[in-house]
């Protein structure tokens, strides 16, 4: 166990420096490699585990170190409305179709979780955790309480979600040889929330901007449908 200064690990903000500084060293990494499946929420993910296992310091001590990050995370999605803004020709343009596209998948994807975790015999609480995996964090934490989940299952959930999203989302929508940067942005905001979003931007604004409007919406849809699921189909 790698031995500290008592001090250092009880300081209020050790955890906020923890995870500014993983994933920080997760973007730099990423940048000098290039390889998309080691996004840099995956590598300061592994990072932060690995000194939390070897400083003895708990889950619930980093978290309260954290809690200003935790405070500042819905805020910061505030700042999507301005490629939002830029695009907003756009939207106008494609308004039915961007709707349809996103209202459509977000109900496959829910409808897919039920399907498939009553196909593999999962229980209905393990079923009832992962309807709202496709929502960004703060939407996806509170349905999921209010429906009878495990929010801190959930929590796994969404990231690996959307680490799947922000590694993979683009290679597989052009493998299926989809080019439109809208129906893209779309895809992968609708599917993969914040994470998938941070990539969307990476391969262009239009992508980044559609993604993030799929994002808002889909989580909106998330949060009205999961209740609708667990009463009919749970």
């Amino acid at each position: 166990m790698i031995i500290m200064s008592d001090m250092i690990l009880s300081n209020p903000i050790f955890g906020l420096l923890l995870t500014v500084g993983c994933y920080w060293i997760g973007v730099v990494v990423h940048r000098r490699l290039n390889w998309s499946f080691l996004q840099p929420i995956v590598i300061g993910t592994v990072l932060i585990i690995a000194v939390l296992q070897n400083t003895g310091i708990t889950y619930e001590q980093y978290k309260e170190q954290n809690q200003i990050l935790n405070y500042m995370l819905p805020l910061t999605a505030v700042v999507l409305a301005i490629p939002l803004y830029k695009n907003f020709h756009i939207m106008r343009k494609h308004a039915f179709p961007l709707l349809a596209g996103i209202v459509s998948g977000t109900i496959v994807t829910m409808g897919a979780v039920v399907v498939f975790g009553k196909l593999l015999g999962a229980d209905k609480i393990l079923i009832v955790s992962m309807l709202p995996k496709s929502a960004t964090n703060p939407i996806a934490i509170e349905v999921s309480g209010l429906i009878g989940g495990l929010p801190s299952l959930t929590v796994s959930l969404v990231v690996i979600t959307g680490i799947f999203g922000a590694a993979f989302g683009p290679e597989l929508l052009t493998f299926f040889r989809i080019k439109s940067d809208v129906a893209r942005g779309i895809a992968i905001g609708s599917m993969s929330h914040a994470v998938g979003t941070s990539r969307a931007f990476r391969e262009g604004e239009v992508e980044g901007a559609m993604s993030s409007l799929a994002m808002a919406i889909a989580g909106m849809l998330t949060a009205l449908l999961s209740p609708l699921y667990v009463y009919l189909f749970l």
